[in-house]
């Protein structure tokens, strides 16, 4: 099995440099780290163990980034719903300068409007 702590770190590391590039417009970095993070989650779908290991620990992590992608992730995964939405929702709600609110609110719409999420 993958060391937990080394998925931990690349995920937090993608999520985090992700929102950072999408804010500075530099989408080809922030392509990058958004193949990371998909390289992660087909992780998660392929083992159980790593998912209920790491989404946990992902989903209340303190950066703001981070918590957005996870609960993302839980929702298409159909891991930890209930908190991955209240998590969204609560994230929609800050300040854009200082959370990736847009990105919140949008996946919570795929979600509800779709009722599933796709990555």
């Amino acid at each position: 099995m993958k060391d937990i702590s080394k998925i931990i770190e690349d995920y937090r590391n993608s999520a985090v440099n992700h929102w950072k590039a999408s804010c500075e417009g530099d989408h080809k970095t922030a392509n990058k780290y958004y193949s990371r993070l998909t390289k992660i989650y087909k992780l998660f779908l392929g083992n159980r163990e790593i998912l209920e290991s790491v989404l946990p620990q992902l989903i209340n992590d303190n950066d703001y980034a981070v918590q957005t992608w996870a609960s993302a992730h839980s929702l298409g995964l159909g891991f930890m719903k209930d908190e991955a939405e209240s998590r969204l929702l609560f994230i929609s709600n800050l300040p854009a300068n200082e959370a990736p609110s847009f990105e919140a609110k949008m996946t919570l719409k795929v979600w509800k409007d779709k009722g599933t999420l796709t990555f």
